[in-house]
């Protein structure tokens, strides 16, 4: 019983961060973007490190590549909401930095390890960032996933 206390304190320590990390999209005043995108869209390719991902709210990939200069390697993709059985279903929060966040949704099936992820605002060196990506599983790699899609950074 102490156990689940314990779990259930984590997991709503998680959850308070992962909901302050979402405010901070909302309050905090952007800056401009390091990747000024004026003509549109552009291809995006990422990978990200999901090998800890436990599919509990608060759960995070870490960003190992990205063709995206204000998207580090190192930044953290938090999931909101808790995997279910068969996919997962869940807002995000892409971390980069203190005061650079966005926002955004992904939907990964289990079995395929297929998916699609989208942003839609951020803030900081993510001011106007949008994106939409497929997600595929790293066949060889475990835990590894690719985001290939467009991005743009919309300052209107």
């Amino acid at each position: 019983m102490a156990g689940q206390t314990v779990l259930s304190k984590s997991v709503s320590g998680l959850a308070a961060v992962v909901a302050l990390l979402a405010a901070l999209v909302f309050s905090v005043s952007g800056a401009s973007s390091q990747n000024p995108a004026p003509g549109g869209t552009r291809a995006f390719h990422a990978t990200k490190d999901c090998s800890g991902f436990t599919g509990l709210v608060g759960a995070y990939c870490t960003i190992r590549s990205s063709n995206v200069k204000a998207l580090k390697v190192g930044s953290k993709v938090f999931y909101v909401q808790e995997a279910g059985k068969t996919a997962l279903d869940s807002d995000t929060v892409v971390y980069v930095e203190r005061g650079s966040v966005a926002t955004g949704h992904c939907f990964l099936r289990h079995a395929t390890g297929a998916g699609l992820c989208t942003m839609s605002d951020g803030t900081g060196t993510l001011a106007g960032f949008r994106f939409r990506v497929r997600v595929k599983a790293d066949a060889s790699v475990p835990g590894l996933y690719h985001w290939d899609g467009t991005y743009s950074f919309n300052r209107g």
